[in-house]
């Protein structure tokens, strides 16, 4: 959904800090959501698809408009410091992500070399 998705796809849930993010996936497309947890407090998972059931937590980011299941857009909840750590905890997953992706390409690149090397070899020995 709008404000999820890119979201959900980078950011597996899961504790990070203070903040606690929920990934999820419904028929109309991709959920994301954020708690805040208290100081020094873990979580309390509830499955990978929902957000911790640790009663202290605050919700910071979520559904902020539409038709929940339909249509809902996200976007933050609530404003303060969670937000720039979360920036900063995307832009690691977002380069993590880059590397991944860098790092099949060089993989093909090289199957495909070896197997032109081979095809080559083969060939010139005819």
């Amino acid at each position: 959904m709008y404000g999820a998705r890119e979201y959900a796809e980078l950011i597996p849930t899961g504790q990070y800090g203070r903040l606690y993010c929920t990934s999820g996936v419904h028929a109309r497309g991709k959920t994301f959501r954020i708690q805040v947890l208290p100081k020094d407090e873990e979580a309390i998972s509830n499955g990978p698809g929902n957000m911790c059931v640790n009663k202290d937590a605050v919700v910071v980011y979520g559904v902020i408009g539409g038709q929940p299941g339909w249509t809902e857009w996200y976007g933050w909840l609530h404003h303060g410091k969670w937000e720039e750590d979360f920036e900063s905890l995307l832009l690691v997953k977002e380069r993590d992500h880059i590397m991944r992706i860098n790092r099949r390409e060089e993989t093909e690149i090289h199957k495909e070399l070896i197997e032109i090397a081979r095809i080559e070899a083969l060939l010139s020995n005819y």
